[in-house]
């Protein structure tokens, strides 16, 4: 009998442990998907083409596409590249890819 009862109290302590790790995972998950916006950097467009966010938060960009691309705006002025991503701390206007014409992201920071 006693055995089964230290069993039936590791069972709920796994399981409790568990629960609470499962929360905290989504707890730093969430922190994290507030702190950043990302931004996807293809072959002609950034995706989305315009974003609005609370005041904090940085820009993630992403390059996805074969072509080369640059990103310029207010704060940024990350070089030339095809693989990777940049962040930058986000602010309100637009940012272009100089390299392609008509390459936008509007920002608003409120």
């Amino acid at each position: 009998m006693n055995r089964k009862l230290t069993m039936t109290a590791v069972t709920a302590v796994v399981a409790l442990s568990a629960s609470a790790g499962s929360a905290i995972a989504g707890a730093d998950q969430n922190a994290s998907v507030a702190g950043s916006k990302t931004i996807s950097v293809r072959d002609d467009y950034f995706g989305p083409r315009s974003i609005t966010v609370s005041k904090g938060p940085t820009l993630r960009f992403v390059w996805g596409g074969r072509r080369p691309h640059n990103v310029v705006g207010p704060g940024a002025n990350i070089r030339i590249r095809v693989r990777g991503s940049a962040s930058v701390k986000a602010r309100s206007g637009t940012y272009v890819c100089t390299i392609h014409r008509g390459m936008k992201l509007s920002v608003r920071v409120r």
